[in-house]
């Protein structure tokens, strides 16, 4: 069969559809993924065939543009969630729901994948025939486009799904309102798209175009939210993008080995990290650990002394570097968190504001896997005694190798396979 994946212009969106759209590769089925030209240079490096659709999206370009907070991250993400990472129950009023949407459809959304992507995509679509599109969870052209051209479709989560709980909550608030004041952005917005497409739209498609057919879901069932849509478990296997492995990876580690990664969104998308490098480094400088850490050019600038048992290179893939670590400080972010589970790794996280890394964060502390860390409250002092922890109490790798021997249990991209087709 033929399957058009889509993803808008990001690194770690990509990395996350790659291990399936390769297992449906090595099954015989063609494959193509489409994307803003900017990202098409990283789609062929996968060896995967990539197809431009729409302008560039330039997305830190975009984000610097938009203004920042003082630390170049955090005001403009937090805005691109739309609020949609939100669960108290107290907090969910009709009010705030609706804004949720009506902020994420006609600004968020519409910016990640326009109307010049959803135009190229469609056509692409129509003439391509593919047979299933594959789209990531915030590339709602995907299903559109798979509307257009009759396709199947599925949906591919990047983490916590919260924008299908929320369309939840949204649902059953709309159904309370008297009828004259049942506003639907959502419905409205897609109806547009649809319109563009030149496809007819009726709102009992809305839920379908919003969250898929089906859900094809690669994160642990206890991280997740209750849903309600149709859930294809698939086990994460980390893709750290084509690299060249450094000597020194797989050599013994004097001391305990220790990883620090803030993960590419930080400083390739969003214009910079989210805690202070030169306080970080400082706090660990102390211990007796080997430190790698991971940062570029930029990240080292306001790095006047580098103390001597770190070392600091630009990038090293995390699937290979992970299970030659004690211990992994990190933000949380998806991509990384697939490395620290599929290799059982105690972790301690100083989650960044983006999207889901703090409630991630949170779920590794509860099954006592690693340390969650307040980024706001976070001292030198917190950070080195929550790592001494970390390396010294046996409990927490005896709990990380309990959660690698669940993630081995989970369906792999190959059996995924076999569902979809």
């Amino acid at each position: 069969m033929r399957v058009l994946a889509t993803v808008f212009a990001t690194k770690p969106h990509l990395y996350n559809l790659v291990p399936v759209l390769w297992a449906l590769r090595a099954a015989g089925h063609d494959v193509v993924v489409a994307s803003h030209p900017d990202l098409m240079e990283t789609i062929d490096r996968t060896g995967l065939t990539g197809v431009p659709v729409g302008n560039e999206l330039n997305m830190m370009r975009s984000l610097t543009e938009q203004g920042s907070d003082s630390r170049g991250t955090g005001a403009t993400w937090e805005s691109l969630t739309s609020g949609m990472t939100e669960t108290r129950p107290e907090k969910l009023t009709w009010n705030y729901v609706l804004g949720a949407f009506t902020m994420g459809c006609s600004a968020d959304y519409d910016y990640v994948t326009d109307q010049h992507m959803l135009d190229d995509l469609v056509e692409f679509a129509r003439g391509w025939q593919p047979d299933l599109v594959i789209w990531d969870a915030l590339t709602f052209a995907g299903a559109i486009a798979a509307k257009a051209c009759g396709a199947a479709h599925a949906r591919m989560l990047f983490g916590i799904d919260y924008i299908s709980r929320m369309y939840d909550n949204f649902r059953a608030l709309l159904a309370e309102r008297p009828e004259e004041q049942r506003d639907d952005p959502v419905s409205d917005w897609l109806a547009g798209r649809m319109a563009r497409a030149g496809c007819d739209f009726a709102p009992g498609q809305t839920a379908e175009l919003m969250t898929g057919q089906v859900t094809i879901d690669p994160t642990p069932e206890w991280m997740q939210l209750p849903l309600t849509v149709t859930r294809l478990p698939v086990r994460q296997i980390p893709f750290n993008g084509p690299s060249t492995i450094p000597d020194w990876v797989h050599e013994k580690p004097e001391r305990p080995r220790v990883c620090l990664s803030l993960g590419v969104s930080g400083r390739e998308i969003l214009g910079g990290d989210f805690v202070s490098m030169p306080e970080l480094l400082e706090s660990l400088a102390e211990l007796d650990i080997e430190l790698i850490a991971t940062l570029n050019t930029e990240q080292l600038a306001s790095v006047t002394t580098l103390p001597h048992n770190i070392r600091t290179v630009d990038f090293v893939p995390l699937n290979e570097l992970a299970p030659t670590c004690t211990a992994i400080i990190h933000h949380g972010g998806f991509g990384t968190l697939g490395n620290i589970l599929t290799h059982g790794i105690p972790s301690l996280t100083i989650p960044a504001p983006w999207w889901d890394e703090k409630d991630l964060g949170t779920h590794l502390h509860t099954r006592g896997a690693g340390i969650h860390l307040d980024p706001t409250n976070t001292t030198p002092t917190t950070l080195k005694n929550a790592l001494h922890q970390l390396l010294t109490n046996p409990t927490y790798h005896h709990n990380a190798t309990t959660i690698q021997q669940e993630i081995h249990t989970t369906p792999t991209p190959n059996h995924l396979t076999t569902t979809l087709e």
